[in-house]
């Protein structure tokens, strides 16, 4: 009996040894299976935001579809009227929301979209979470097409265009203005390098402005989903793209460095093709 206890003693528990050896082996898997895991979740929060992308011009062929061919306005009263007096409701209104004064945050509803979309307000991009209160809060990581489809401006001939008329942002522009609607650009994902982070904002700039030809342009297109934007085009399918470049790629610029680093820039050429009105 002394000498079977005196065995099975022997064998009791496991050695320094064996448990770093069964310490590594379980680093090792769990290195092995992290990045699949994150992949996954990446690929999940993209698809998320490619269905509420696209919500978004579904919502506006909605809109068209109500106001006679004309796609909804992408900053109503942006600027003053003339007479206005009261400009403490000037720049009040997005294509997503509204607010009280110029320097309150938008909401999420209210804005010219919202009664075309199913919760009647913008649902939030989930990969775009880590973000600092800005200009343009409450538009949920996504940009519109603001420079050609969501104000009436008209082209005089190649790079030269002009107001519709003294309205011309309280409207959208013309369904018949755009004849190649799977080519362009109506929504990305959006975001705004700030000096402390990335902020918020409701536009997707075109890599020139269609009113200000020698002004340079602060790009807005986030590429968050695993290097690339999604973006939802005019006629309402959905695709992502990789940065093509950035601000700093167009010349010495004050956002030159800090836009490219942050992943914002465009895609496609460095002309408006993919965003322009005929």
């Amino acid at each position: 009996m002394a000498t079977r206890a005196a065995g099975h003693s022997g064998r009791g528990g496991f050695t320094l040894v064996e448990m770093l050896v069964v310490v590594a082996i379980l680093a090792t898997l769990v290195g092995m299976l992290a990045p699949p895991l994150l992949s996954a979740r990446a690929i999940t929060r993209k698809a998320v935001c490619q269905a509420n992308i696209r919500n978004l011009q579904l919502a506006n062929q909605l809109y068209q579809k109500a106001f006679d061919g004309f796609y909804a306005p992408g900053a109503p009263g942006m600027f003053a009227s003339a007479g206005t007096t009261d400009y403490s409701r000037v720049n009040c209104a997005r294509w997503f929301g509204v607010r009280g004064h110029p320097s309150e945050p938008f909401t999420r509803e209210d804005g010219p979209l919202s009664p075309y979309l199913s919760s009647h307000q913008v649902k939030g991009c989930p990969s775009f979470t880590d973000y600092k209160q800005g200009f343009e809060s409450g538009c949920g990581g996504y940009g519109y097409n603001n420079n050609f489809v969501g104000q009436f401006v008209m082209r005089v001939r190649a790079g030269v265009y002009r107001p519709a008329h003294d309205k011309w942002h309280l409207s959208g522009n013309m369904v018949e203005a755009f004849p190649h609607p799977t080519e362009t650009v109506a929504f990305t994902d959006t975001a705004f390098a700030g000096f402390d982070g990335d902020i918020e904002y409701s536009f997707c700039e075109s890599p020139k402005w269609p009113l200000y030809p020698n002004r340079r342009v602060v790009p807005s297109i986030h590429f968050r989903h695993l290097g690339k934007a999604n973006i939802v085009w005019l006629d309402g399918h959905v695709g992502s793209e990789p940065m093509s470049f950035s601000d700093e790629d167009l010349g010495p610029a004050s956002m030159a460095g800090r836009s490219k680093a942050r992943n914002i820039g465009w895609f496609g050429p460095k002309d408006n093709k993919l965003f322009d009105c005929n």
